[in-house]
């Protein structure tokens, strides 16, 4: 009997290694974010002088800097995007290329951030909400997420089972677009325009009044 209690007492150190730490400990831990991306895909993320730039770059470096750690950049082959994820190399992928893997049952995807060729949600969570208008001949590509019935919703890869970092990047995103700034990166790389805030709001803008019409005087009368 003692011997069953020895180990039942044991068990919980035993079991506690076993556990799996969600991924934003690592994350914090390692005081950096991996973000897997392709290099040759201007404006989104390319070299320039032999160093990383474009939307998608400046994107990730914000969400680092909202989660308190600093941007790792990994650039990958377009057919080993998702390999990163799925191994544990890399936290999340930022490619408009990985919309496709929407159906991977080893991943899950952040709330949108954007439509099509990089078009930003407007305000707060609801996907349904207003879009920004961006390069509106990117949003129509297929290859990057896009149909015939129209751009698909941009959101961020992750693997599964990581509630704490889906919770931590989700709310750094919606930081993003309230604070203005993927309005300020969606102008800077994409040509877009910040939609204002009436229409944010719901609101119609009103036409401009016109001048009256006076009558045409009848000729007939003195």
């Amino acid at each position: 009997m003692r011997l069953l209690h020895c180990l039942l007492a044991l068990l919980p150190l035993v079991a506690a290694p076993l556990a799996r730490a969600d991924l934003i400990d690592d994350v914090w831990e390692r005081g950096s974010l991996r973000i897997a991306l392709v290099d040759d895909a201007p404006p989104y993320s390319f070299r320039q002088d032999d160093k990383l730039t474009g939307y998608e770059v400046e994107l990730g470096h914000a969400l680092a800097d909202e989660l308190n750690v600093k941007a790792d950049f990994i650039p990958v082959p377009r057919d080993k995007l998702l390999d990163g994820l799925r191994s544990g190399s890399v936290d999340i992928v930022l490619s408009r290329e990985a919309q496709a893997a929407r159906d991977d049952q080893q991943l899950e995807f952040s709330e949108p951030y954007g439509v099509g060729g990089g078009q930003q949600i407007a305000g707060g969570t609801d996907s349904g909400g207003l879009t920004q208008s961006l390069a509106p001949s990117q949003a129509q590509d297929k290859s990057a997420g896009g149909s015939e019935k129209g751009p698909q919703e941009q959101a961020i890869p992750f693997l599964k089972e990581n509630p704490a970092f889906r919770s931590a990047l989700n709310n750094a995103l919606n930081k993003l677009k309230s604070s203005g700034r993927l309005d300020e990166l969606s102008r800077k790389w994409l040509e877009g325009q910040a939609p204002s805030q009436a229409a944010s709001e719901g609101e119609k803008p009103q036409p401009s009044p016109q001048p009256e019409s006076k009558p045409e005087a009848d000729p007939e009368q003195p």
